[in-house]
């Protein structure tokens, strides 16, 4: 029994350790920093320029009762719209570099790169990171099998050395 505990308490560091490592921004919260750089500062209620340098706080008085709007967008930026369902690609941020240990992470200099080099990083991080994702499988399969086994022998009442209580 201690060593499934161990064994989960493992599996569960590597997954907690999985989550925090990759970054997550979603898409949403990326299109309002986009419109906020991207336009002059104004009020969220009014539409108007702001009083000072800074739009309305959320805990502003709002006197006409009206919900607070986004500021619009700078029409001369191509800023891509997705629909429910659909999916972006972030291509000129680089492919995602699958690592052996399941982490995620993109090249740094991804913008310095040539054409050429990026073509080439493309294909063989593409043929590395299929195989270190079936490998990954294959290791998630063999761990979930190793837990069942471990359950299974519970359930009949023997220790983890296979000798009966």
């Amino acid at each position: 029994t201690d060593d499934r505990t161990v064994l989960r308490q493992q599996e569960q560091e590597q997954h907690a350790e999985q989550i925090t490592s990759m970054p997550r921004l979603s898409l949403c919260a990326v299109a309002f920093i986009i419109a906020a750089m991207s336009s002059p500062a104004k009020s969220l209620a009014t539409g108007g320029e702001a009083s000072g340098s800074a739009a309305a706080s959320p805990n502003d008085s709002n006197t006409d009762g009206q919900v607070p709007l986004l500021p619009a967008s700078d029409p001369s930026l191509d800023i891509p719209t997705i629909k429910l369902g659909e999916t972006i690609r972030f291509e000129e941020m680089g492919p995602i570099i699958l690592n052996t240990d399941g982490s995620a992470r993109r090249i740094a200099n991804w913008d310095t790169l040539t054409q050429h080099e990026k073509d080439t990083t493309w294909r063989r991080i593409s043929q590395r990171n299929e195989k270190r994702r079936l490998i990954l499988l294959q290791q998630q399969q063999e761990a979930e099998a190793a837990a069942a086994a471990a359950d299974a022998g519970d359930a009949k009442g023997e220790d983890t050395n296979g000798q009966d209580l």
